[in-house]
């Protein structure tokens, strides 16, 4: 029989290791010139959708082992993915801020989820941190590429 092990150090871990690209993204883009912060941005931006498209594949699996799936929790599940989706189809700046959007908007559901009960309060925790990390992230390379 398995052990069941808490996640959260784990989890604790792999966050901090996801931050790595966006932290790297600050620094090529205060240590380098303005071209450098925008191309900062044109690879983290991709990275940020799919961070964004997980989140709300870890929504739906929190959902549905806690079997407590309404079909409106699992439709606003899914929304961040398709913000981040049109996000990546769109021009500049409207990419960034419908990136930042769609982060928001993956939060407010795990907030909503320790309300519904299909999400731990250790685990929302954790992303408040992260989100704000990589909001504060992407927001700082932005501030570089228009202040210049």
């Amino acid at each position: 029989m398995a052990s069941h092990r808490n996640a959260l150090p784990l989890a604790t871990i792999l966050g901090l290791l996801a931050l790595l690209p966006f932290v790297a993204g600050v620094y090529h883009a205060y240590a380098g010139t303005t071209l450098d912060a925008r191309m900062s941005l044109r690879w983290l931006l991709p990275y940020l959708a799919t961070v964004v498209s997980f989140i709300g594949g870890v929504q739906w699996g929190r959902m549905l082992s806690q079997t407590r799936a309404s079909a409106l929790d699992m439709a606003l599940a899914a929304t961040p993915a398709l913000l981040a989706w049109a996000a990546l189809l769109s021009a500049a700046p409207w990419r960034g801020f419908l990136l930042l959007a769609a982060l928001v908007v993956a939060w407010l559901l795990d907030e909503r989820g320790m309300a519904r009960g299909w999400q731990k309060r250790g685990f929302l925790q954790l992303r408040r941190v992260l989100t704000l990390a990589v909001g504060g992230c992407v927001i700082a390379i932005g501030w570089r590429v228009i202040r210049g």
